[in-house]
């Protein structure tokens, strides 16, 4: 009986525990019900914040093309749920009810702020995503672009003949061969596309061989295309994981431009005996290369094109003003006989001549393709070399340099235009310039191509272009060195007048060069760093050297090219460097790159340097250190460059351990005419009037750490010349040099916070006349992009493209029917995380988005229509919308997203009616 008594006690003292504790957490929730909702508004904060990380995370993971992961995509649903249920709780029940006295609505608030906090506290610790997307392999390999391919009948029997041996089981390799520029690149382009078409492989892969082979590059390439990653596995690993990932598929393996046999089996690059129907298909210069040396079990000739063939390449170039006389005619079938049908001499002679409507010169020209006949460039045409030759001689002196110069560059490389200039500035290439302004317009105008500000040249070309150089002009002497043994012997340097080697070990460079008349070294390295630096001597005695660049070379003392005081242009780019004040010696150097360096300060020493025009400190991410008094003293400075690098700019009136430079220094460079720089507010901007005089600058206003990138940004990049990155609140007062900015700006990336509720008003009240692309995002407040109630004018005339983000209070694009002019140009517009944005278009827009080409809306959660009803007080465009076609005749990309209450396109319209049946849904 006593011990039953102990028991019922203990019990009993465990329930009476549990009913105080209870009880006590019950009166919590009354007498702490304010502060619970505080902590849970709280709570919903440090949330958000977490969210908004994640949100960047996968937007730059979405940039990349990557594929984000489930658990993320859930957890920021759930997010979204709970913040929207938080804020009905704050706003409809809880906000009333802490007014009143009644002590039930207090508890039930209390408890329900506290159950709601505990729950957003456990969301947010569960914000540690390691990785947020994948790369998801892209079906078909490469992108493969048949740009310029003509279908004429000689190719049809090879093609065709190609396709058959594709779609044979017992065939595994295939050869295609043929001189050089008859096409044979451009056929298999073809063929490649015909196979997607017919869907005859999982997968396509296109790698270039080249003359030298890098088969660790190739084996590289290859692996990228298939989403297979390398870590640290040796040589024979690394095949062997190549290997077993191309038996995984039925893969067209294209291999183009081989020069000699090369050993695929040793790099993994075999799809053995269970090969799935897999195939090599290969391309040489040469047929022996298939027949003996890669036991190609077909082989196919890309031959000549036809007499007509060639008469329509050529007319379809030059156009038709031969035809006015017999002369022209007549003159016409000889050059075009010239060129043997050979693709590449065609085109190269007919873009050469089509400017020309003299026939003398026609005349004069085929005399020049009759007379020029190389006999050293292995396996090429005479013709080829000839028509190349024609357009050559046809060049400005200015343009014959620059195109010898660029045979400098490795096979097949692309070279940004705005990388090359630099290297010109200390040649005498050019007459009477002087300025980096007139350099850049000089290479720019010879170099004008696809407007994609790169240039490429073909491997023919170049051939043709290294033999001129070496063999006629005397000017130029490109030299490929392929190993230590090249380094060796000097003296056959001393006479050259540039020396360029792409991929060098820096560890063989000789003692030193010994060659006096060198005018340019390129040395660059594509590995790693190597653990012995330059030799100090290396360059001494180049007393005409001009331009020295070294990319990725070990540089801890610059004591190897303080004596070179003639040069004019020096680039280190990705070099490790330590000291780098001895630059300081180098008084006429005119332009100083340093871009993606380690350095930690600028040393006083630059400011020597009276002669610079031009000085690029881009992606210097370490740079902390720019002394006071640098900037100004280099009044001669044309571009300075320091994006994504030093931002530490000394502000008036802070006290600092060191005196770092002052932006306003700048306004003492009255020839600066390219900017890129990183400030953290507008107050500390240089004065309006240097920034008038801008003529290109990509400027970023704030601290923000993970500014937004958009994609599309550095797909605009080679055509925009002025970019503003802005952070706008209402505190700050929009100064002149901000306005200046805003006026001038071609490219605005905008994060509005406190104050500012639309864009166009608040932000700039003329339109924004020369903008061509807007990004808006991050904003709690921003209502409308447009709000023309305030403020009548034309909207945005050349904007191209808008993308509108995170804009979590954004009602309108447009508030009011806006006037007519506005989105006159819109091409693309991308809409993401719109929380409040129910439709896109208002019925009485139409005619401003006619050009319209890309939509993307996505993750708009309350969006249920793209084109809303007009408002009562909106012009009725027409009232039987069914008759009112919107015309988006421009329109090639639609993406729809994650819009879970999207109706329609139109409340009241069959979706198809507003594409013209155009579209299919």
């Amino acid at each position: 009986m006593e011990v039953l008594t102990e028991t019922v006690k203990v019990v009993v003292e465990k329930i009476v525990d549990y009913t105080i504790t209870a009880v006590g957490r019950q009166m919590g929730y009354l007498i702490r019900y304010k502060k619970n909702v505080v902590n849970l508004s709280n709570e919903v904060d440090e949330l958000n914040d977490a969210r908004d990380g994640v949100q960047r995370k996968v937007q730059a993971a979405s940039d990349n093309v990557e594929e984000i992961e489930a658990n993320v995509q859930r957890w920021l649903t759930r997010v979204q749920g709970i913040n929207i249920e938080v804020q009905e709780f704050l706003e409809e029940e809880g906000q009333a009810k802490l007014k009143c006295f009644n002590l039930k609505a207090r508890y039930q608030i209390g408890r329900k702020a506290h159950k709601m906090g505990l729950a957003v506290k456990e969301l947010k610790d569960k914000a540690t995503f390691q990785t947020v997307g994948h790369r998801v392999p892209i079906q078909g390999g490469t992108t493969i672009s048949t740009k310029g391919y003509e279908d004429f009948e000689s190719r049809k029997l090879t093609l065709n003949g190609i396709m058959k041996a594709l779609k044979d089981d017992s065939i595994r390799a295939i050869g295609v061969y043929g001189m050089g520029g008859v096409g044979k690149t451009m056929l298999v382009r073809k063929v490649a596309t015909l196979a997607i078409k017919d869907k005859l492989f999982e997968k396509i892969v296109t790698v270039v061989v080249y003359q030298t082979p890098d088969l660790e590059k190739v084996q590289k390439d290859i692996a990228k295309e298939l989403g297979l990653s390398f870590q640290d596995e040796t040589d024979s690993q690394k095949a062997d994981l190549l290997r077993k990932r191309l038996k995984k598929e039925k893969i067209l393996l294209i291999i183009d431009d081989i020069w000699n046999k090369i050993d695929l089996e040793s790099r993994g690059i075999s799809f053995g005996d269970d090969q799935k129907g897999s195939k090599l298909l290969l391309t040489s210069r040469f047929r022996d290369v298939f027949s003996t040396d890669m036991d190609s079990q077909e082989i196919f000739s890309v031959g000549a094109l036809s007499d007509d063939e060639a008469k329509h390449l050529f007319s379809k170039i030059v156009g038709n003003f031969f035809a006015e006389t017999l002369d022209f005619q007549s003159t016409m079938v000889e050059v075009v006989k010239e060129c043997a049908g050979l693709p590449i001499a065609i085109t190269t002679v007919a873009n050469a001549l089509k400017s020309r409507k003299d026939p003398k010169i026609w005349k004069d020209a085929v005399g020049q393709l009759k007379r020029a006949n190389p006999t050293q460039i292995k396996e090429m045409h005479e013709k080829v070399y000839s028509s190349i030759k024609l357009s050559y001689d046809f060049l400005t002196k200015e343009a014959q340099s620059l195109f010898l110069f660029c045979s400098i560059f490795e096979e097949d490389k692309v070279i940004p235009i705005d990388l090359l200039w630099r290297y010109l500035v200390g040649l005498d290439f050019f007459e009477d310039v002087c300025k980096m302004e007139e350099v850049r317009n000089r290479v720019h105008t010879l170099l004008e191509g696809n407007g994609s500000g790169t240039f490429k040249m073909h491997d023919v070309i170049r051939d043709v272009a290294i033999y001129i150089a070496d063999k006629e002009e005397k000017m130029l002497t490109i030299r490929s060195l392929e190993g230590p043994e090249k380094w060796l012997n000097m003296k056959k340097w001393e006479d050259s007048f540039g020396i360029a080697h792409f991929d060098v070990d820096f560890k063989v460079l000789p003692e030193r060069f010994g060659c006096p008349q060198l005018k340019f070294i390129f040395l660059g390295s594509t590995k790693k760093y190597s653990s012995q630096p330059i030799p100090n001597n290396v360059f001494e005695g180049m007393k005409e050297l001009r331009i020295l660049v070294l990319i990725r070379a070990p540089l801890p003392h610059l004591s190897s090219i303080s004596c070179l005081h003639n040069l004019q242009s020096l680039v280190l780019d990705w070099c490790r460097l330590e000291d780098v004040a001895l630059i300081g010696e180098l008084k006429n150097l005119r332009a100083l790159t340093l871009s993606n360096s380690n350095i930690k300060q600028l040393p006083m020493e630059i400011r020597q340097l009276t002669h610079l025009q031009l000085l690029d400190l881009n992606y210097c991410t370490k740079l902390e250190v720019i002394p006071s008094n640098v900037f100004s003293d280099l009044r001669g400075l044309e571009e300075l460059y320091l994006e994504r690098s030093f931002n530490r700019w000394h502000i008036d009136g802070e006290i600092t351990e060191r005196s770092n430079t002052r932006v306003s220094e700048l306004d003492y460079l009255p020839l600066l005419t390219t900017l890129y720089i990183n400030i953290p507010s507008p107050k500390v901007l240089p004065k309006a009037l240097l920034l008038e005089k801008l003529k290109r600058y990509e400027i970023l206003i704030g601290d923000y750490p993970y500014w937004y990138s958009d994609s599309d940004s550095e797909y605009y990049k080679s055509e925009i010349s002025r970019t503003l990155r802005l952070q706008l609140d209402r505190g700050l007062q929009i100064e002149d040099g901000i306005k200046v900015l805003l006026k001038s700006c071609e490219y605005l990336d905008l994060t509005p916070w406190e104050g500012i509720k639309n864009i166009l008003y608040e932000v700039d009240e003329k339109g924004f006349p020369q903008l061509k692309h807007l990004c808006v995002g991050n904003s709690t407040v921003i209502q409308y992009i447009v709000n023309l109630m305030k403020n009548q004018c034309v909207a945005f005339p050349v904007l191209q493209s808008l993308t509108l983000y995170n804009m979590k209070n954004l009602e309108e694009i447009c508030h009011d029917q806006v006037l007519k002019g506005s989105f006159l140009s819109l091409k693309k517009l991308k809409v993401r995380e719109c929380k409040k944005l129910t439709s896109v278009f208002s019925l009485t827009m139409l005619g401003c988005f006619s050009q319209l080409q890309e939509i993307e809306i996505v993750d708009c959660k309350v969006m249920c229509a793209i084109f809303s009803r007009e408002r009562t007080h909106e012009i009725q465009v027409n009232h039987d919308i069914r008759t009112n076609i919107i015309d988006f005749t421009q329109l090639r990309s639609l993406r729809l997203r994650n819009l879970p209450n999207l109706m329609g396109f139109h409340p009241d319209a069959d979706s198809l009616l507003l594409f013209n049946d155009k579209v299919l849904l």
